[in-house]
């Protein structure tokens, strides 16, 4: 991806909490910062066919930057975050808490997924 292109999250667009999830973000990204892609629309499916092998069947969010670095679970929420308007963009500060931790609690809400 090129520094052109917005960052891209790839959510599961089958779960309910991941789309409101997503509808939190395009609605707080005045900007098109972020870029959302459904995991099973034909773009998703396209773009998770070039993910990293450490992410393969991992079932979680992604995020994309520009420059195509792949961020995963907690990582790639907070990171969305960072780029929203404020107030949001202060919860990015969740990334001084240990990502073991973090991706604690990101399964733990995970598995509450319908």
């Amino acid at each position: 991806m090129s520094t052109s292109t917005p960052n891209v999250i790839l959510f599961d667009d089958q779960c309910n909490k991941c789309s409101r999830w997503a509808e939190f973000i395009r609605r707080r990204d005045p900007e098109s910062r972020i870029k959302l892609v459904g995991q099973n629309s034909s773009e998703g499916l396209e773009i998770m066919g070039a993910i990293p092998k450490r992410l393969e069947g991992l079932d979680s969010i992604f995020l994309i930057s520009k420059r195509g670095e792949w961020y995963s679970k907690s990582a790639a929420i907070w990171r969305a975050c960072g780029k929203l308007s404020f107030p949001w963009s202060l919860a990015s500060a969740m990334m001084l808490v240990p990502w073991p931790i973090r991706d604690y609690f990101y399964d733990f809400y995970a598995r509450m997924r319908m």
